[in-house]
């Protein structure tokens, strides 16, 4: 039985055992040595020679030899993890018992033995090295003989000759928590190639990656390369998953257990990893200078958007933070997580409706925020067409309240999370939030305003709640289907850190009444992205997880936009973030028609009338695969 699972008292007695044993062992090798030493040098013939080897010599060296391995714990090893340590332990141990035995020899036995003594302790010096060396070497073959898996092993691939890489080869190599058998090496530097790594071969990805996946039978890769352009990254992941291999990686070295990878740390790539583009970079002296010391508020605050802000917000040292959310679960996970800062008064959650009017007031009333952050919304196509009331309630209605509080309390700025769907929206949540955006930029230039309003508009965030991503993890784990609405529908992507970056950066050198949206690239298919992540998941699509196409859901486009074509844009000073010229609406037009909007919501309109008056605000609004489609002749 391993003495793992002993109780504390046998595994105590188990290991001192075996290290004695052990000890008698090398004891014995000790003396084998010796006397194999004596007898290659001079044979066992001579009577002197005879009389040298069993007299006081031999018992002195056997008790420096004992004190040595006593004193440098020669015994204390642990077989799977025998490496240059204990070398180097045995080296130093072998070595000083010898040099005092050969200096005791000179003093007090080359007079009354054999001269011949000092070849003797030389020869066995080297013997003896060999032979602890050797052990230690044969016992840890022997261990990886009998605990790696004779059968069905994983062959694995390592992205990267470097450091890393022959880090990772070495934890895999000794740990016995997986199933991986490193085969090859791959690494994009030229020196390296066609020359092996602890006798592991390495390839050119670029020449060879197919033919040695099919040679070496490789399974999965494991990229082992601490700084990689995320282009390459990309790259080399879509390599893999042409071939069907699963993708691994390590985390990033700061989240190293004391300083040490672990083989279970291993993660699967994620979708993050194959933007193929670097993240948004955040200037971070011009946020903190716009934040440091102020009150912040945050509607939305426990959702996949808001929960970020907040996390980017606490570190540009704001006064404090006043986080609002309606959803009293979220908020409870919200708190857990910012314990310390709830504690030290930096986070203040409160549980509230933005489109309570009194209670979003008294918030305002006490905590004057500088900045607001608006990120509440309902955002999920298909069911605010099935209920446009809400929609106009949350999404219009909950951003005039905020807004106008904004306004009425002198608020520096206000920075609005829109979308794509607005643009040209086709359904109902898109043009209430095209409303939203509407109202936003026009009260930023009604009157005496002092509040600047801004908008950010994005597209869909990778892993938000409610998000495609989650749904297919879902149903990959369940093995299936992954459920597509059409093959030729295409989606813009984000991270959840660059959307916020993108909302923080607005929010810093925003003059007010713009529209900001990012540079996201080109759009991706969903059908590739399922593809993707089903390969991910080390399976094959339509092989071990089947795709359907269930129809374009109410509401939904097959492209999103993220510029209405009466639009243009003008570059800022961010590469990746440009401001969209639109001319904004008359505050004294507009505020009536948004009002009349709202109260049609609270007075029970019909939903064809509702979404009637929609269409009339907002022009552009052309229902896509919707029974709204036959209002659309009558606006």
């Amino acid at each position: 039985m391993p003495t793992d699972y002993l109780p504390y008292n046998e595994k105590y007695v188990a290991r001192n055992t075996t290290r004695l044993i052990f000890l008698v062992f090398e004891l014995a090798l000790a003396l084998f040595s010796w006397l194999w030493a004596a007898y290659l040098l001079h044979g066992l013939n001579d009577d002197a020679t005879r009389n040298f080897l069993v007299a006081l010599p031999t018992l002195v060296l056997m008790a420096l030899r004992l004190s040595a391995f006593l004193f440098f714990k020669t015994a204390n090893l642990i077989i799977r993890y025998i490496g240059e340590k204990d070398y180097k332990t045995v080296f130093v141990a072998i070595s000083s018992s010898s040099l005092a035995f050969a200096l005791i020899y000179g003093i007090f036995f080359l007079n009354t033995q054999s001269s011949r003594g000092m070849a003797v302790i030389l020869v066995d010096y080297f013997f003896m090295l060999t032979f602890s060396v050797g052990f230690r070497i044969g016992l840890r073959l022997l261990y990886d003989w009998l605990k790696r898996p004779k059968d069905g092993a994983v062959h694995v691939a390592i992205f990267g000759a470097g450091e890393m890489g022959n880090i990772l080869e070495r934890v895999l190599h000794k740990s016995t928590t997986h199933n991986y058998k490193v085969v090859t090496f791959f690494d994009d530097n030229p020196k390296v190639h066609k020359k092996s790594l602890n006798g592991i071969p390495v390839f050119n990805p670029d020449q060879t990656f197919e033919q040695v996946v099919r040679k070496f039978g490789i399974k999965a890769v494991i990229i082992g390369i601490r700084y990689l352009p995320d282009e390459r990254r990309a790259s080399f992941i879509n390599d893999c998953l042409k071939s069907n291999l699963q993708v691994l990686k390590l985390p990033p070295a700061e989240y190293w257990i004391h300083g040490q990878v672990n083989a279970s740390q291993i993660l699967n790539v994620n979708l993050d990893d194959l933007l193929g583009r670097s993240p948004i970079v955040l200037d971070e002296g011009l946020v903190r200078d716009s934040i440091k010391g102020r009150v912040v508020l945050v509607s939305g605050c426990a959702g996949s958007i808001g929960s970020e802000i907040l996390r980017q917000l606490l570190r540009q040292a704001p006064a404090c933070v006043v986080g609002v959310d309606q959803a009293e679960s979220p908020l409870a996970d919200l708190s857990l997580e910012f314990e310390k800062e709830i504690t030290s008064g930096r986070l203040i959650p409160f549980l509230g409706d933005v489109r309570d009017h009194e209670r979003m007031q008294r918030i305002f009333e006490v905590y004057r925020p500088a900045y607001v952050f608006h990120a509440a919304a309902y955002k999920h196509v298909p069911i605010m067409e099935l209920f446009p009331e809400e929609a106009v309630k949350s999404n219009v209605l909950g951003t005039k309240v905020i807004a106008d509080l904004a306004s009425r309390y002198r608020c520096e700025k206000f920075v609005m999370i829109s979308t794509d769907k607005a643009v040209n929206p086709g359904n109902v949540m898109g043009a209430s939030k095209r409303i939203a955006e509407i109202y936003v930029q026009a009260l930023n230039f009604a009157g005496l305003n002092y509040t600047r309003f801004i908008t950010t508009r994005f597209g869909n965030v990778l892993g938000s709640n409610g998000s495609v991503i989650p749904i297919f993890k879902e149903q990959i784990q369940r093995g299936g289907p992954v459920t597509v609405t059409h093959p030729e529908i295409k989606r813009f992507f984000m991270t959840i850190p660059e959307a916020c970056s993108l909302v923080l950066e607005a929010g810093a050198f925003g003059k007010g009444g713009e529209i900001f949206i990012f540079d996201m690239g080109e759009p991706i298919r969903i059908l590739d992205l399922a593809h993707r992540m089903i390969q991910l998941a080390g399976l094959t699509p339509e092989k071990d997880i089947i795709i359907q196409f269930t129809g374009l859901r109410p509401g939904e486009k097959l492209f999103e936009e993220l510029l209405d074509k009466k639009e243009t844009v003008v570059e800022t000073h961010h590469p990746k973030i440009f401001r969209a010229k639109v001319r904004p609406g008359i505050f004294e037009e507009i505020s009536p028609k948004i009002d009349h909007l709202i109260t049609s919501a609270h007075d029970g309109y019909s939903a064809n009338k509702l979404v009637s008056a929609m269409k009339r605000l907002v022009p552009e609004f052309i229902s896509q695969n919707s029974i709204y489609s036959e209002l659309d002749h009558e606006v």
